[in-house]
């Protein structure tokens, strides 16, 4: 063999050995550094999901704040927040009672068909892919914060936040009620000292007051009264005066109608049901539509029965009204899991989504003046209605109650006008034109007794089938009826 002949086979055997080293190197520190990333990683999410098991042993709401390593992701999918590390490992989180905080590292955000919020306030962040909880800890917790609502149209420019929603608390009489039924929250709260559904410059996205008769439907109507009027508010229909089956609720989301979901079992036609459940029979089952209700006032409205099953408790009616179009909600959410809302909290939901569903009890007793503050709740006066608006100038609230903040709520009794007086057994026991009288009986709970002769036990003011409630003065508790609040996200239709 020839000496340059050696020399190059030399080389090649360096370079091979080089190679093989740079390697072996190169594997080994890829390896090195994918465990060093792992163990961050799994560190992390270990400290995350050990404070995840402690609090889901204990009672109440606790929010967690963690040191979160530079090169974490975190993005909503759906309603999983989903936490990345460098492409490598992947967590998805589920349970809400974790709440991350961003302490002072970069964090990067992906956004694919949802949004996320964040609510900033001394140098903490908190994230979340549900606004249920920005709003909740945003009034319960940090006050004097700010929530910045990052949406998929500027996910290209995550430090530019000319294009983000801003909501700030503040007593201003300053008005927003533009509506944006692309929006994930379809009005912005910014003070506005009165708002209803039934009146947007102009624009009426409400269905017309019906009149379940003496059938216990409450919670039927109102859930199809709330799926009509977010469907009329999502896609640009106002004024169409949209009415659903609340028969077709009534009967089909009940318990022993064949083949109908097991969650329907707690609901009784004409006996009673709960709202959230029938609303959410329409978002797998969907709901017709039945023009001036007229297929429920020639079957239901006329029936009272004390049957505790299928078919008696809806007279024996089996469902064979229109069956299209057909309506389906989407993401149906109960609002009261936390315990009592405020107020505010209650306005901001009302303008976020939309009309709510809600359930109080319309009667109680015990007390100084039940008619106010009753120390019990009559069992069998639990009324669904929906919540469409609220008003704290109000000078019919002020004539009627003494207070100028009321709720207004859409029933389901007919288009009366007049004072409603309940004994402390649940029974209406008297009426009465006269505002003043309606005040007088609110007000002195002796005179409203001695004027029915009986127990005085709840007083109401309907103006053309409206009830206004009064801003924590009433039946229905410290602020609002709390038994349950249902939030609608969007309905769509399917012909």
């Amino acid at each position: 063999m020839k000496k340059n002949q050696l020399n190059l086979l030399s080389v090649a055997i360096i370079l091979l050995i080089v190679s093989l080293s740079f390697l072996i190197y190169y594997q080994y520190s890829t390896n090195v550094k994918r465990e060093q990333e792992k163990f961050i990683f799994e560190n992390f999410i270990n400290n995350l999901q050990n404070l995840q098991d402690t609090i889901n042993n204990m009672q109440g709401t606790h929010y967690i704040k963690v040191d979160i390593p530079s090169g974490i992701i975190l993005y909503s999918r759906d309603n999983e927040l989903i936490i990345q590390y460098n492409n490598n490992y992947t967590i998805n989180f589920q349970n809400k009672s974790v709440i991350l905080f961003n302490n002072g590292q970069n964090v990067s955000f992906l956004y694919p068909n949802n949004y996320i919020y964040l609510i900033s306030t001394n140098n903490t962040i908190f994230i979340s892919a549900d606004f249920n909880d920005t709003i909740f800890i945003f009034n319960r917790y940090l006050p004097n914060g700010t929530i910045i609502v990052i949406n998929p149209d500027n996910n290209q420019n995550n430090n530019n936040n000319q294009n983000n929603q801003t909501i700030q608390t503040n007593n201003t009489n300053q008005t927003n009620n533009t509506i944006d039924p692309n929006s994930r929250c379809l009005v912005k709260y910014t003070g506005q000292p009165k708002f209803f559904w039934g009146d947007v410059d102009g624009n009426n996205y409400l269905p017309p007051i019906g009149d379940q008769g003496v059938c216990g439907s409450c919670w039927a109507f109102a859930s199809s009264n709330e799926i009509a009027s977010i469907y009329m508010i999502r896609n640009n229909k106002p004024n169409e005066g949209l009415t659903l089956s609340a028969a077709y609720i009534a009967i089909k989301c009940n318990r022993g109608y064949p083949n109908t979901p097991r969650y329907c079992e707690d609901n009784m036609g004409c006996n009673g049901g709960w709202p959230y459940l029938g609303i959410l029979y329409t978002s797998q089952y969907g709901i017709p539509a039945d023009p001036g209700r007229a297929h429920y006032s020639s079957t239901l409205k006329r029936c009272s029965t004390g049957a505790t099953s299928y078919p008696g408790d809806v007279c024996g009616f089996d469902y064979n009204g229109p069956t299209s179009p057909i309506y389906y909600s989407h993401k149906v959410m109960e609002l009261v899991q936390r315990g009592n809302l405020s107020s505010l909290e209650i306005i901001q939901y009302l303008l976020c989504y939309g009309p709510l569903t809600v359930g109080g009890f319309m009667a109680g007793n015990g007390g100084s003046n039940p008619n106010k503050y009753p120390s019990n709740f009559v069992e069998t006066t639990v009324h669904a209605m929906l919540l469409v608006g609220y008003d704290t100038q109000s000078q019919l609230c002020q004539e009627v109650y003494g207070t100028p903040k009321c709720w207004i709520i859409a029933n389901s009794w007919g288009t009366i006008t007049r004072c409603l007086i309940f004994t402390s057994d649940g029974r209406i026991g008297g009426t009465t034109r006269s505002k003043s009288e309606c005040y007088r009986y609110y007000s002195d709970y002796q005179a409203c007794s001695d004027a029915i002769g009986a127990p005085c036990g709840g007083v109401y003011w309907s103006q053309d089938g409206y009830i206004y409630v009064p801003f924590e003065q009433s039946p229905f508790g410290i602020s609002f009826p709390q038994l349950t609040i249902v939030a609608i996200q969007n309905v769509t239709l399917s012909k």
